[in-house]
């Protein structure tokens, strides 16, 4: 049996359970990514949409947001942006697979490899888990390694992931967590799109 299954749980206690994070079901963040249609096109409806090359992105809805994902990589959120078009067109539903459905993606003359891809998205799912940086708040780089996080594994025992245990989890989550297009916040309005993508733990 692991170590950490067994040691964890002798350590809870009122005063720190609020630091204990159940990964089923756990909602990581939503981004709102406007996009302009191009003027070649004229499309309606989301349904309607079949070439990512019908929109140009133009921001994330939340500017805190944004300027957030920018201290990953300044041109963090235009690859989040194309993830989504991935997301809604090709049914990706990891950024795993995203990774691995391209050799390269060149964005404002940098090119990402499938190694700088994996990293930058897992830089990312590192903060997802220890900081603030989904939220409407400034991010300011503080890590919170208090937070453990936990979930039932095929042998149904609980598994506990610490700070010491963060480089398994966020393998996990690189390969695991869903990118899925939240089609009820998810909209068009005359010559602009709004594709809402939630990242969560299923």
């Amino acid at each position: 049996m692991n170590a950490r299954i067994q040691t964890i749980p002798s350590v809870l206690n009122e005063s720190n359970l609020h630091n204990f994070i159940h990964l089923k079901g756990k909602v990581f963040a939503e981004y709102t990514f406007i996009y302009h249609i191009n003027d070649g096109f004229s499309i309606k409806k989301l349904s309607n949409f079949s070439d990512k090359y019908q929109f140009l992105f133009k921001k994330i809805s939340s500017k805190v947001k944004q300027l957030n994902l920018m201290l990953v990589d300044t041109i963090f959120p235009i690859l989040l942006a194309d993830v989504v078009l991935d997301v809604f067109l090709k049914n990706i539903s990891s950024f795993s697979e995203y990774s691995n459905s391209k050799k390269a993606i060149t964005i404002n003359d940098t090119t990402f490899d499938k190694k700088n891809m994996e990293y930058k998205f897992k830089y990312f799912i590192h903060r997802l888990l220890q900081s603030n940086i989904a939220t409407e708040e400034i991010y300011k780089g503080i890590i919170k390694a208090d937070k453990i996080y936990y979930l039932k594994n095929q042998n149904k025992e609980i598994e506990f992931y610490t700070i010491y245990e963060q480089n398994e989890l966020i393998d996990l989550l690189f390969h695991k967590m869903t990118l899925e297009i939240n089609l009820g916040k998810s909209s068009i309005n005359k010559n602009e799109v709004n594709i809402c993508l939630k990242m969560f733990f299923s």
